[in-house]
């Protein structure tokens, strides 16, 4: 190969390089801007669709939105109108607590069953939304779209029925070695998305499963960024609640709430 061909090939490594290395810097400015861009679409229609309308004439003081009594009390009255939404329906519904640290299911507005919420955190949209309009959006009851789930909703036990007394053994006793870690995400009509998690404290095998279950909704959300990105168009940004229970917990509420079922959130 003489001088002149391997230089041209030399410039033709280094224009690929190049033009590789440009696509990647402008394919991860594009994301950063989506990633900014998209929450505060979602602010704004949080705003837009809940925030307070003003009548022409008298109305609440806008003094009053910002006074810490009325912001508690506003939240609680939101609270308790979610759940009674939920109670004229006639199946399990899960109200959060999360001052009080608490998960409830109930039926009817009957507590049948309740649990400590461990830790909790909240999307910083619903910090910088306006106040009113975040406690209107949380005054309804949020409806569920569909869910991920580390465990089936329904476990299945397969059997086979003997065909006389001859073939008839004993059930064996249940396999209690195998343990089944919970967490899953509950996706909303409302576009709000709720992460359930088991505690992990002390225990690798239940935090390298967790890990993955997050690994895997990361790479679906990635998946469905580079989509709108490839479209050109501005992906939907979900605001999200977080809360952390024990692992008992987490297997009886997902298991209980039905596949369209309801829960209420007090902040």
């Amino acid at each position: 190969m003489n001088e002149k061909s391997y230089n041209g090939i030399n410039k033709s490594r280094k224009i690929l390089i190049i033009s590789v290395s440009l696509f990647i810097s402008i394919f991860a400015v594009y994301y950063l801007v989506l990633s900014v861009v998209a929450p505060a679409g979602s602010i704004k229609r949080i705003n837009s669709e809940y925030g307070y309308k003003k009548p022409e004439k008298g109305g609440l003081s806008d003094s009053i939105f910002i006074d810490s009594a009325f912001i508690m009390l506003n939240r609680q009255k939101a609270f308790y109108q979610a759940r009674i939404a939920m109670a004229s329906t006639d199946s399990v519904v899960l109200s959060l607590n999360l001052p009080d640290s608490t998960a409830t299911l109930e039926i009817n507005g009957v507590t049948v069953y309740t649990t400590k919420i461990l830790s909790s955190k909240i999307s910083k949209t619903f910090r910088k939304a306006d106040e009113y309009a975040v406690t209107s959006l949380f005054s309804k009851p949020f409806t569920i779209l569909k869910d991920y789930s580390s465990i089936p909703k329904e476990p299945v036990v397969h059997k086979v029925a003997p065909k006389d007394t001859t073939e008839y053994k004993p059930e064996a006793p249940p396999d209690t070695s195998k343990i089944e870690y919970a967490n899953f995400i509950l996706e909303t009509t409302e576009g709000i998305r709720l992460y359930v998690y088991q505690d992990t404290r002390g225990n690798f095998n239940a935090f390298l499963n967790q890990f993955l279950f997050d690994l895997a909704d990361r790479t679906r959300t990635s998946l469905y960024t580079l989509k709108c990105m490839i479209l050109f168009r501005k992906p939907e940004y979900k605001p999200w609640i977080r809360i952390r229970v024990p692992l008992k917990d987490a297997r009886i509420i997902y298991r209980a709430l039905p596949r369209n079922g309801q829960f209420a959130v007090c902040r």
